[in-house]
């Protein structure tokens, strides 16, 4: 095992979570208290908290989260939606479901995946240029978090991450690296609860689209959040995650 892994609980749940770009696993801590019954296992991602002097793609981040969250529940936010993905895809068996924020399959047209790669490593090389500080003021003023609130105790959790490893993560990890995965949505058979907040146009249109193409999942939009929807309301997303985990069968 490569990654850095923090466990807390001892209820008869195991669920396994993945945090999103420039955060670290403590960014999961409150969100997880609500979950009922449950055992957490908090996941620093590759390049990422005190994972960021490991540097994995998403195909051997797959992997490495398919040994530490065996036989748990995988959530993923955002980046770390889209590494649960391509593992609860790559590896079938080695997961009881998944929770997916803010997730997307990735870009189906060569273009834009191109246009992509390329934008992101515009944004690493200005990281290693400017620094995580400059880059964390201009990362969580975007439209994308416009209705989400970055305490001082969250910027102080990311500020932790180094110019090297965050550029190493875009170059690795963006979105632009993603294989699309729109055409094999349909091989996932264990159930999957897709997350996104009401002010979060893009990522709820694309999660109706996954759901129409997933035979085993459901979806949560949380009111009154943004792209953040597990931070922006985290007692919500505890009772969304709760009401989905006690609908299932075979349920603790």
């Amino acid at each position: 095992m490569t990654l850095h892994v923090v466990s807390q609980g001892s209820g008869d749940r195991r669920i396994s979570f993945v945090h999103g770009f420039t955060q670290t696993h403590r960014s999961w801590m409150k969100p997880a208290t609500g979950i009922n019954n449950s055992t957490h296992i908090f996941i620093d991602a590759p390049n990422h908290g005190d994972s960021q002097d490991t540097s994995l793609n998403l195909q051997q981040t797959a992997t490495e989260l398919a040994n530490i969250a065996h036989n748990s529940v995988l959530v993923g936010y955002s980046m770390g939606a889209r590494m649960a993905l391509h593992a609860i895809i790559d590896y079938p068996d080695s997961f009881t479901g998944a929770v997916l924020v803010g997730a997307t399959p990735g870009l189906s047209d060569p273009h834009d995946r191109t246009e992509r790669i390329a934008a992101d490593e515009a944004l690493a090389m200005s990281i290693e240029r400017d620094g995580t500080k400059v880059f964390l003021e201009s990362w969580t003023t975007q439209p994308l978090f416009q209705f989400s609130h970055f305490d001082d105790s969250e910027i102080q959790d990311r500020l932790r991450n180094s110019p090297r490893a965050l550029a190493s993560s875009l170059r690795l990890c963006g979105t632009g690296q993603q294989q699309p995965l729109w055409d094999r949505l349909a091989e996932i058979t264990i159930p999957i609860l897709l997350v996104t907040g009401e002010f979060d146009v893009k990522f709820t249109e694309t999660a109706h689209k996954m759901h129409s193409l997933m035979s085993n999942s459901q979806i949560a939009v949380i009111k009154s959040a943004g792209h953040c929807a597990h931070t922006d309301q985290p007692e919500a997303f505890a009772e969304v995650v709760n009401r989905w985990l006690d609908s299932q069968p075979n349920s603790k």
